[in-house]
């Protein structure tokens, strides 16, 4: 996944535009330059029937684990948990091991 993510964050810089992926699971992985550092989000499109209020709930009950990730729910009713990385010249911050485990885990029915 880290892999995927700094290919993302590559092109999205390169393209000064948001680069998106696909996960084997159906979310939704996607990188934005940001004029320092990248956000990046993780999410579920609109047709799953997530409720924002036991996104919330979950983050709220173990803010060690999930704290780092905001909920956000777009227009379109689909629902992400973003976080932002920082670039040191060409380097980006590397993430926890189990971050994209938490970020899914927040996500989970």
């Amino acid at each position: 996944m880290e892999e995927l993510l700094m290919r993302l964050a590559a092109d999205a810089r390169i393209q000064e535009a948001v680069a998106m992926a696909t996960l084997d699971n159906g979310m939704h992985l996607f990188a934005y330059p940001l004029e320092q550092g990248m956000l990046i989000a993780v999410g579920i499109g609109p047709d799953t029937q997530i409720r924002p209020e036991s996104v919330l709930s979950r983050r709220a009950g173990n803010l060690a684990r999930y704290g780092a990730w905001l909920p956000a729910m777009f227009n379109d009713g689909s629902m992400y948990v973003l976080r932002r990385m920082v670039e040191h010249g060409d380097d980006m911050t590397v993430l926890p091991g189990d971050a994209f485990d938490a970020a899914e885990e927040l996500l989970g029915d």
